[in-house]
């Protein structure tokens, strides 16, 4: 296994970083991407600039089953040409993106992190492939709401079954008072204050106290993303704030934590949720 530089210069900063971990204040906005990390980052102390381990590592030309037909490059917000959202999870560019000028394909570094397949217990007899447009109508087997046509999920489409990218780590619960389809557990039971356009506030995303990002008995719980009634991935392409004070206020802020619970998982073989097949019949 190749040695992980402990200082590097990159191009979006002017001085050396070099890599942190900071267990005072680990939770940081990466600069690169413009959206949350926890624990170890690539630190300039001179400017408290900070940047994801991922961001620092990124390619300047990634090939991505995401997007076969062309490769993507690497751009600043700068240099593109007006508001743009990620294909993947729907949420504003604020940062670093990758871009495929021919199509207008735009994600987020960390979003090209998710994988292409992976296996989880409501639907053991075949993996689930990440994949994008779906016919309206369609619901996610694990909280039962809505598919936006327009975000990425994953999806058997043998069996025609779907679950949001979100949902994939959250467990749904048995309840043992009455018979019928468990219980969901939702993502975050944390007070509904809503930030911009439906999102939680980032005093609110929870910090690695509760994360568990590598136990795989307790299921991290993730905020509520969503307004009741709106599908998951609603893209956000009217956003009138301020890029420069807020940052990383939408589903942005949890998708570095849950691409590194689902990747973990995945190269660990990890089986995702918890078994409630029997009462959906599956």
């Amino acid at each position: 296994m190749a040695l992980i530089p402990t200082t590097i210069q990159h191009f979006t900063h002017k001085h050396p970083i070099i890599l942190h971990d900071d267990t005072v204040n680990p939770k940081y906005l990466c600069e690169g991407c413009m959206t949350y990390g926890f624990g170890t980052r690539y630190h300039c102390h001179a400017c408290t600039f900070n940047l994801h381990e991922d961001c620092a590592k990124c390619t300047r030309i990634l090939s991505s089953f995401m997007h076969p037909h062309h490769p993507l490059r690497l751009v600043e917000r700068d240099h593109l040409s007006g508001d743009r959202a990620c294909n993947i999870c729907c949420d504003l560019i604020e940062g670093l993106s990758y871009r495929c000028e021919l199509c207008g394909f735009d994600v987020h570094p960390i979003c090209t992190q998710l994988p292409e397949t992976l296996n989880h217990i409501l639907h053991q007899p075949h993996p689930l492939r990440l994949l994008s447009s779906v016919e309206p109508g369609i619901t996610c087997v694990v909280c039962r709401g809505a598919c936006n046509p327009s975000s990425w999920r994953y999806r058997c489409a043998l069996c025609k079954l779907n679950i949001h990218i979100g949902c994939v780590p959250v467990q749904c619960q048995k309840t043992t008072t009455h018979r019928g389809i468990p219980t969901y557990v939702p993502p975050s039971t944390l007070p509904q204050q809503h930030y911009f356009v439906g999102y939680p506030s980032p005093n609110h995303f929870p910090g690695p106290s509760n994360m568990n990002h590598y136990n795989y008995n307790i299921m991290p719980q993730y905020p509520q993303l969503y307004q009741q009634n709106q599908g998951h991935g609603q893209a956000q392409t009217h956003y009138s704030g301020n890029y420069g004070v807020n940052y990383g206020g939408r589903i942005s802020q949890v998708m570095f934590s849950l691409v590194k619970t689902i990747a973990t998982g995945v190269i660990s073989n990890l089986i995702f949720g918890v078994d409630v097949s029997p009462f959906f019949g599956f």
